[in-house]
């Protein structure tokens, strides 16, 4: 069973059982049977939590992190997903590192999300109206007199040293455009204490998306009190400029923890073990680049007439296949390199420009190192999870098919039109989460390269 499907199923597994224990089952037995289970079900993926050791003794303390979209695939019934980030802090650090779960604040159930109350309501925990998420009947006035029970029930279980799971946000995000602007309501609670408690920041990353494509990062950050910020009561002219500040850093150090691919150590090992494993060095057609080519399986059989070596790793940027690239190519002489890359590159937010001139650069150190290889460049794929980026993607592959005009050792490989039917993508050239190519994609890949490869024939 594949990573997601695991996922699915132990998180499935969880929500089923949570529903169904019996009435008398009391909160704690529920929120510690849930983060049992939420760690067993995390331990089928790959993660990665840093910054443990500024983890706080005591207990009782604030945590707040960036809240990210949940993946379409892990819908667990009709309607209803279970909060991977919030879940992972609650189960995978307090359950662990506390033996307590403490207590997360989650938001009011619309009318219509009989399944998200029905799992809610049995944790117990401090419920709060959002902007997105609030029923049309409510008046302001019943709003604020329901979300004032935060701070009442909030202050509760600091004093009985229990923590708190919060996100400022109000809102989930994807983790390119995480965190989103933090609301005041949490750090005016904070100063608002005789005793300030601790605000541990979480910084979380990658939550959003398949385990198959990438490792779910969190790091925990120095804690702090809102006194450090010169904020000593919930009126101080410095909270606004605090909030902000703790805001600014959050997307720091969100953007850091999703680029940094020291993850990639072990694929990079294994890539040069299977250099050093290949007989025949001569010739060769080497293909590198991200996941579309470190997950074509076949690459061998697909073109038995070339000399071909993989090595793509999932997850690449431009930049990490630029860092890696002397490493990996010390030991060969290809006579030609296949590239796919710069889709990764869509998720930081860049410019096509910015992205074709990070390309163009690459291209130059290959060129500088190979001379006499020809350079096949794939241009990057239209994809459902991307569909977003389209136009950008256009641009990129338009700027990039003018500069191998140019150049004499560049041949651009024109795949975007040929995953287009009718001016959509062709779904059914995709895995389930509609980024990856399947079976009948490399079909269409492998179609692409050819055609090139016969036309300079």
């Amino acid at each position: 069973m594949n990573k997601d499907k695991a996922l699915l199923e132990a998180l499935q597994n969880s929500y089923n059982d949570i529903i169904s224990t019996p009435k008398e089952t009391s909160y704690q037995q529920i929120r510690t049977r849930s983060a049992k289970q939420m760690q067993k079900a995390f331990s089928t993926i790959d993660v990665e939590i840093k910054g443990s050791e500024n983890l706080p003794t005591e207990q009782g303390v604030i945590f707040i992190y960036n809240h990210l979209l949940n993946h379409p695939f892990f819908t667990v019934a009709k309607g209803f997903q279970i909060t991977l980030d919030s879940h992972f802090i609650s189960s995978v650090i307090l359950e662990k590192y506390y033996n307590n779960p403490g207590t997360r604040v989650v938001r009011h159930a619309l009318p219509e999300e009989e399944n998200h109350k029905s799992y809610y309501d049995k944790f117990q925990y401090i419920r709060v109206y959002t902007k997105n998420f609030t029923p049309k009947a409510l008046t302001k006035k019943e709003i604020k007199n329901t979300n004032k029970q935060f701070y009442h029930q909030a202050e509760e279980a600091l004093e009985n040293n229990i923590s708190l799971v919060f996100s400022p946000e109000g809102s989930s995000y994807n983790t390119d455009e995480s965190p989103g602007d933090f609301l005041k309501g949490i750090f005016k609670f904070a100063s608002n204490q005789k005793q300030q408690p601790l605000v541990v920041p979480i910084v979380m990353a990658n939550f959003d998306k398949l385990p198959s494509e990438a490792t779910f990062k969190c790091q925990i950050m120095p804690p702090f009190r809102m006194s450090d910020f010169g904020v000593n009561s919930p009126d101080s002219d410095a909270l606004s400029g605090a909030v902000q500040s703790i805001n600014k850093q959050f997307k720091k150090w969100v953007k850091a923890l999703s680029i940094e691919d020291k993850h990639f150590a072990r694929e990079i090992a294994a890539l040069k073990n299977r250099i050093i494993q290949k007989k025949n060095k001569e010739d060769l057609f080497v293909f590198y680049g991200s996941s579309t080519i470190r997950l074509w399986k076949n690459l061998n059989l697909d073109f038995p007439n070339l000399n071909t070596l993989n090595l793509g790793f999932g997850g690449a940027f431009i930049h990490s296949l630029s860092d890696y690239f002397e490493e990996l190519f010390h030991d060969l002489n290809p006579k030609a390199i296949v590239l796919y890359l710069g889709g990764n590159d869509l998720t930081l937010g860049y410019s096509a420009k910015k992205i074709t001139d990070e390309i163009v650069l690459f291209l130059d150190k290959i060129h500088q190192k190979f001379p006499d290889a020809k350079i096949y460049n794939i241009a990057i794929k239209p994809s459902l999870e991307r569909e977003n980026e389209l136009t950008k993607i256009k641009e990129i592959n338009t700027r990039l098919e003018a500069v191998s005009q140019t150049l004499p050792y560049l041949f651009q490989i024109d795949f975007y039109q040929k995953m287009i039917c009718d001016k959509s993508i062709r779904k059914e050239l995709f895995l389930q989460d509609g980024l990856h190519l399947n079976a009948d994609g490399y079909k269409v890949l492998k179609g692409a390269i050819e055609e090139k490869l016969y036309q300079l024939a």
